[in-house]
């Protein structure tokens, strides 16, 4: 499966760019944050803020939409596997940041393949930011009680205003999604959003489910120095299981 992932930023631009890119490179299913505008004729579902979108703008149907009542995430299963999109303001306090990790983590407990995206504007060393924030360290802890890997790779920066750039929007996924052939990158096509746009590849449900079991590659926690602090280690490539 194709997934573009894209926060729009509330951008007219954008919105009509996204149509275009969509066209051109025909993904199954896009994640979008920060909508301009919603397209009511198309399989397009939202979270309770409308912030966070799921298009199924391919071939593949929206099996079912599990959940579109919360607020910062919806999930919709999509070819065996439940799809988050999510997004988490910047204007969120860190009670309220924690509130929607805890949302959402209950809620992938409940399935066995997941993706689980979207702008969470924290920061973390794991993903390339320069340091580790609070909101950082509790997405970091978040995702440890869920069997899923970090699709990001290298130091691109996924945000960019003026001088400022950093790398914000995420892709996490169900450890035997990436047991077989995936792909995940930083495009370089001009969004008119001050996000870049994310393209990635996963097997669909059937085929990752046929994938033989082995030891679960993710993260693991260890103690960090004197202070038993908790610290997150991934495997030295993402490309070998």
């Amino acid at each position: 499966m194709k997934i573009l992932q894209l926060n729009l930023n509330h951008c007219e631009a954008a919105h009509d760019l996204l149509l275009q890119t969509v066209r051109e490179i025909k993904p199954d299913l896009v994640v979008v944050s920060e909508p301009y505008r919603h397209l009511v004729t198309q399989p397009w579902v939202t979270d309770k803020t409308s912030k966070a979108v799921i298009w199924a703008s391919g071939k593949c149907p929206l099996q079912s939409v599990a959940n579109s009542t919360e607020a910062g995430f919806v999930v919709a299963k999509v070819e065996g596997i439940h799809f988050y999109s999510c997004y988490a303001p910047p204007s969120l306090s860190l009670d309220a940041f924690e509130d929607l990790l805890d949302r959402l983590t209950e809620d992938a407990k409940q399935h066995s393949l997941v993706a689980i995206a979207g702008d969470f504007n924290s920061w973390a060393v794991d993903w390339g930011s320069k340091e580790t924030n609070a909101r950082g360290e509790a997405l970091l802890q978040a995702m440890l009680s869920l069997d899923v890997v970090l699709l990001n790779s290298g130091n691109k920066p996924t945000f960019i205003r003026g001088e400022a750039s950093s790398i914000v929007d995420l892709t996490f996924v169900s450890s035997s999604l990436v047991k077989g052939n995936y792909s995940w990158e930083v495009m370089n096509t001009y969004t008119a959003s001050d996000h870049s746009a994310l393209l990635w590849e996963i097997p669909t449900g059937q085929k990752a489910s046929r994938v033989h079991k082995t030891n679960a590659v993710g993260w693991r926690v260890g103690a960090s120095g004197k202070t038993g602090k908790s610290v997150v280690e991934m495997p030295t490539s993402r490309h070998n299981f």
